[in-house]
């Protein structure tokens, strides 16, 4: 039964494992490859593919930001510029500007 069991679940002859396989994405901003294609966003002048972090960066660079101001994710392919507040009561944010980065 052992002889039956290796020669039914045998790989061809012909088998070779892939090797060196290429990036199928690579960041326009940083020219690095993009492992997780579900955290990528679509870059705005280029029309490919990038890393959510580098297209931050972009935007911190492009829109100068106060101490207590920051760069958040809304969804749906839109950024946000919001600046947090400390009071003795509460602690929270409040969007100043919305940006559409993405088309719908």
């Amino acid at each position: 039964m052992k002889g039956n069991y290796n020669r039914k679940y045998r790989k061809p002859k012909r088998y070779k494992p892939q090797k060196n396989k290429q990036p199928k994405y690579i960041c326009p901003v940083c020219d690095k490859p993009i492992n997780i294609i579900s955290t990528s966003i679509v870059h705005k002048e280029t029309n490919k593919k990038a890393h959510f972090d580098c297209i931050v960066k972009e935007l911190k660079k492009y829109y100068h930001l106060k101490p207590n101001e920051g760069i958040c994710y809304l969804g749906g392919g839109g950024f946000g510029i919001i600046e947090t507040l400390k009071s003795e009561r509460a602690q929270g944010f409040v969007i100043k500007r919305r940006i559409q980065y993405e088309s719908k």
